[in-house]
């Protein structure tokens, strides 16, 4: 519960203009991307990747500043004027740079564009920079930032840092315009590939998946001996899988096992640390694995589920290595498992959730046979909403469904406005010659 509250402190609290303007932000990201992933060419417009790129940029990170405060002392419960005008830069030159998507390769402007449009480059430049501040912390903003200025003083470092220098509108425009920086592999990831995978996520916790694989791994191991941390261990593997994201993780299992940890007798450090080293493992799990597995797949040229099998092993002993750990543990201490009355029945956990499972295996299935790498987990979305729709406890209302839309946007917007800084440090690596 601590855990939950200390990640929700990070945020907002939107009032009802800005709840709707992020629906209807995140929904047209979402439209955005299907229509591009799908090749669904409405009204006969087709969008080259660059304009669909900027369009994400514009969509997603443009929420970042009004659903992150800027400071810690920042007011929670209203958005001040900077902020918004921070907002609407953001998606007012995102939204330049794709109408003139097509300028910009034909006329090189990553390298000749005029003064004025090199000016909205540093803008932008900039406006990414404060998004992953704030959707981050200062440590990675100072990082991404140095890296990012890397080619004005490249020229002065010795040896293998050493590279081409560039002038400060020159960095500008390659950051801004080339397709190795702001919209090079980093962000590509996220338009091709990360978007569907993440809003699956969102959707198994928006349709009841958490509490659905908490009762099975209850279920399966809640009797034996240690069972609340067997529980952990065993929950953050199945919700792992299915979110990639070790924070959500945390909330979604950590909120009901490490209370039960600390009643039956486990130290509250001990359970704190089982539960955060289960769902860290949640982010090593497949086939949904955290973003680091996405750029692995892109940078190497390979297909997305090939690192999610060469995963597979080692995240199932990752997993092993922890139960053996916590049952030594239990069997030390002397700690039993769970009441039988607390535990939910497994047939009937099966029987309520089995939908959950079946979108699972249609998801490794268009990964692994058919290698619909881009549109498998919209498919598997479809399949979890609609199965969901049939019972009255996981079906949609018209709110919950906003909610989701709104939670899809919500986790977007920190990851792209993460990856779109990543871009940057890449982009200035290879604009300087440094990592050829």
């Amino acid at each position: 519960m601590q855990a939950s509250q200390e990640v929700s402190s990070r945020y907002r609290k939107l009032n009802r203009f800005w709840w709707i303007v992020l629906v209807i932000f995140s929904a047209l990201a979402l439209l955005l991307a299907v229509s591009q992933i799908f090749l669904l060419r409405p009204f006969g417009l087709t969008l080259i990747s660059t304009a669909y790129l900027y369009g994400l940029i514009g969509l997603y990170v443009s929420l970042v500043f009004i659903y992150f405060p800027a400071t810690k002392s920042s007011p929670r419960d209203k958005i001040p004027w900077y902020d918004i005008v921070l907002f609407i830069c953001c998606f007012g030159l995102s939204l330049y740079f794709a109408s003139n998507a097509m300028s910009i390769i034909e006329k090189g402007w990553e390298f000749l564009a005029p003064t004025p449009v090199a000016i909205a480059g540093v803008a932008i430049w900039f406006l990414v920079l404060e998004a992953v501040r704030r959707a981050s912390d200062m440590i990675l903003a100072i990082v991404v930032a140095f890296f990012s200025f890397f080619p004005l003083f490249a020229g002065h470092l010795p040896g293998f840092l050493e590279g081409v220098p560039f002038s400060f509108l020159d960095t500008a425009r390659y950051h801004a315009m080339s397709t190795e920086s702001l919209l090079g592999i980093p962000m590509r990831v996220v338009g091709e590939l990360m978007i569907g995978f993440m809003l699956f996520g969102v959707a198994l916790q928006a349709t009841g998946g958490g509490k659905f694989f908490l009762d099975l791994a209850m279920g399966l191991v809640g009797g034996a001996r240690g069972g609340p941390a067997k529980v952990a261990v065993v929950a953050s593997g199945f919700f792992g899988s299915m979110s990639g994201s070790a924070v959500s993780n945390v909330i979604t299992t950590g909120s009901f096992t490490i209370p039960a940890m600390k009643k039956l007798g486990y130290a509250p450090e001990y359970a704190g640390a089982v539960e955060a080293c289960a769902s860290t493992g949640g982010v090593l799990m497949p086939p949904i694995m955290g973003a680091a597995a996405f750029l692995i797949a892109s940078f190497l040229g390979i297909p997305y589920w090939e690192v999610a099998v060469s995963a597979a092993v080692p995240s199932i002993l990752y997993y092993m290595g922890l139960l053996f750990q916590v049952d030594g543990y239990a069997a030390k201490v002397g700690l039993k498992g769970l009441p039988k009355r607390e535990i939910p029945p497994l047939r009937l956990t099966l029987k309520q959730g089995w939908f959950y499972i079946l979108a699972f295996l249609v998801l490794v299935w268009l990964l692994i046979f058919l290698r619909q790498e881009g549109q498998a987990p919209f498919y598997a979305i479809g399949l979890l909403i609609g199965f969901s729709m049939i019972r009255l406890e996981t079906r949609f209302t018209w709110r919950s469904f906003l909610e989701f839309i709104a939670s899809c946007g919500k986790a977007l917007a920190e990851l792209t406005a993460l990856l779109a800084a990543v871009g940057l440090i890449i982009g200035s690596l290879s604009m300087t010659g440094v990592a050829h």
